[in-house]
């Protein structure tokens, strides 16, 4: 997908899928950067979405947030897509956080009836992005 401005992908992948394509950078579609995270999909330890066992070690972490802040921060000015595995709940949850900080709304994420943001992610962020000092 080609894009008319600058963007930038922050790609949330499960840890247990195995991909054989990758988004990718060029001067072609726009990405001029991407932040790769891993981490599962659920709100708390227990079951994830996909039924598998998933610890705290598992899910988004604090390191994993302090990275996307300082992703959002470096590129603020550019477009900033995030997405995941099926672009639901935890691209949503980094998403409303993101969007929380940068314009101060996230009702989009949460009264559009088309994403389920995950709420371990959306916490996270903005923690991130409250705790942010630029180091």
């Amino acid at each position: 997908m080609a894009h008319d401005a600058p963007a930038v992908i922050i790609s949330i992948s499960d840890p247990n899928m195995i991909y054989t394509t990758r988004p990718f950078c060029s001067a072609e579609n726009g990405v001029i950067a991407i932040l790769p995270l891993t981490f599962c999909d659920a709100d708390k330890p227990g079951k994830d979405i996909c039924g598998k066992d998933a610890g705290e070690s598992d899910l988004m972490s604090e390191e994993d947030a302090r990275k996307v802040v300082q992703f959002v921060n470096l590129h603020v000015e550019k477009h900033i897509i995030v997405h995941c595995d099926a672009g639901i709940s935890r691209s949503a949850g980094v998403g409303a956080a993101i969007s929380k900080y940068v314009t101060g709304d996230d009702s989009a994420f949460f009264n559009s009836g088309r994403y389920y943001p995950n709420m371990w992610c959306y916490r996270k962020t903005l923690n991130a992005f409250e705790n942010w000092t630029g180091a």
